[in-house]
């Protein structure tokens, strides 16, 4: 019976196909980001600066000396030392930073410093690693010298820290953008999740936070509704703050964003542990049912270790929250988690959500789950594994497919169908994740 109620909440539309596959009929977790979200993620480069003129001879021979294993041992003393990211890992000894060097896919490159500070023999400099010049130059790493002045009064470098990327550089996202993206992966439709909420984080501070609020998420109805047989929008606000339920009040008055509110409670900074916060949510959840407006949720609080989060937050949302809206439906971001599959906690908090539907809890009647940025192209065989069991002990009927705004690493619509096929499930179980439409996709 619960099956067949849930399936009838769902338009079955016909799936297209892409290379022989059928693509999902719809994405259900994209977003756009205004030219406001763009230079709000983006990071400023700092100013060159100059250095005194025996340092500076330094850095611009270690900026030329990419490759140059004998220029390159001039430029090291004995015994330094390297630490290089992704996958940090120390490298010991002048040989063996060299080699490391001399074996890097960096192509020519110089470095242009931003900071220095000295005291007698040793100091430091950071910098960018940059390649090409004028307008084509790009800074590809964040570099930090350690230096010390050998008895000849030369200055070397005694340790090195490299960090790829350079400062990050974040492109709008217009809904042309991602209409394209979804015509190259057969996909007919898109969920637009606003990103407003991103403007009241509490680890920014700006000013007049409440109008950026606002003008996100009119931005994101401007856009929705250049295209609105192909996009839905939901609107999106930080669901602590003063102004949310006024917020939410505002969006349902607007056709193209009154689909459903999107809430993050990553960037939120949401604590499942502070009477408050779980409060105000049932409130905020509480309004949206009024509005009949589903929500689209990212329930992770963080991905530090530091906050708690597993099987006692998510019986939290379960017990206290949800309830606040018996009669909306409620999509749980990203299987429970921030993107993939590799953390035990995010498998314990999707467990709950198992168990209250392996037990016909009434409040689970109502829930869908997206694999948004789940599987990705390097998953291993054991998390694929365990991604196919949950996904089947969630039920196939309830599997939206998301793919994230293609930004920051994310893979494309198309890319990341392709990934997610990865997974060991059988034609039929992709066939029905694939013609999956949410109701307010309708």
């Amino acid at each position: 019976m619960r099956l067949r109620i849930l399936c009838a909440a769902f338009v079955i539309l016909p799936a297209l196909s892409v290379n022989g596959q059928s693509a999902p009929v719809v994405d259900h977790h994209q977003h756009l980001f205004s030219p406001a979200i763009a230079t709000l993620l983006s990071e400023s480069p700092l100013p060159p600066i100059d250095l005194p003129p025996d340092l500076d001879a330094l850095v611009q021979a270690r900026g030329r000396a990419v490759r140059d294993r004998s220029a390159l041992a001039n430029l090291y003393v004995d015994d330094a030392w390297l630490v290089q990211s992704p996958g940090p890992s120390w490298v010991r000894g002048r040989d063996a930073v060299i080699s490391w060097w001399t074996q890097s896919t960096f192509a020519a490159a110089r470095l242009t410093p931003v900071g220095s500070a000295l005291a007698g023999s040793a100091g430091h400099v950071t910098a960018y690693l940059t390649e090409g010049t004028g307008d084509a130059a790009r800074h590809v790493a964040h570099v930090l010298l350690c230096v010390r002045r050998d008895p000849d009064a030369r200055w070397r470098i005694a340790a090195e820290a490299l960090a790829v990327p350079g400062p990050r550089s974040v492109n709008p996202i217009s809904a042309s953008d991602l209409v394209a993206l979804l015509d190259a992966a057969g996909i007919q439709r898109a969920a637009v999740l606003s990103v407003a909420y991103m403007f009241g984080s509490p680890n920014r501070t700006l000013d007049n936070e409440y109008e950026k609020v606002k003008a996100e998420n009119d931005w994101t109805s401007q856009q929705v509704a250049r295209f609105p047989e192909r996009l839905r929008g939901l609107c999106s606000v930080n669901p602590l703050k003063e102004y949310a339920l006024d917020e939410l009040a505002r969006c349902a008055k607007d056709p193209f964003v009154r689909h459903g509110l999107k809430l993050h409670f990553g960037n939120s900074v949401i604590d499942y542990h502070n009477a408050q916060h779980v409060e105000q949510l049932r409130k905020v959840f509480r309004a949206a049912n009024a509005y009949r407006m589903p929500i689209v949720v990212h329930l992770r609080a963080s991905i530090s270790r530091l906050v708690p989060y597993g099987r006692d937050e998510v019986r939290i949302f379960l017990n206290e929250i949800l309830p606040a809206a018996p009669d909306i439906p409620v999509q749980i971001a990203h299987l429970a988690g921030a993107g993939g599959y590799d953390d035990p906690s995010v498998d314990q908090a999707l467990a709950v959500f198992v168990e209250a539907i392996a037990s016909g809890d009434s409040r689970a009647k109502r829930l869908y789950f997206d694999v948004t940025t789940v599987v990705n192209l390097d998953i291993s065989v054991e998390q694929a594994k365990l991604v196919a069991t949950r996904i089947r002990q969630l039920g196939v009927e309830r599997i939206l497919y998301g793919s994230d705004a293609a930004s920051g690493g994310n893979l494309p619509p198309r890319q990341g169908w392709a990934a997610f096929r990865q997974l060991p499930l059988s034609a039929a179980e992709f066939q029905t994740i694939a013609k999956n439409v949410a109701p307010w996709m309708r």
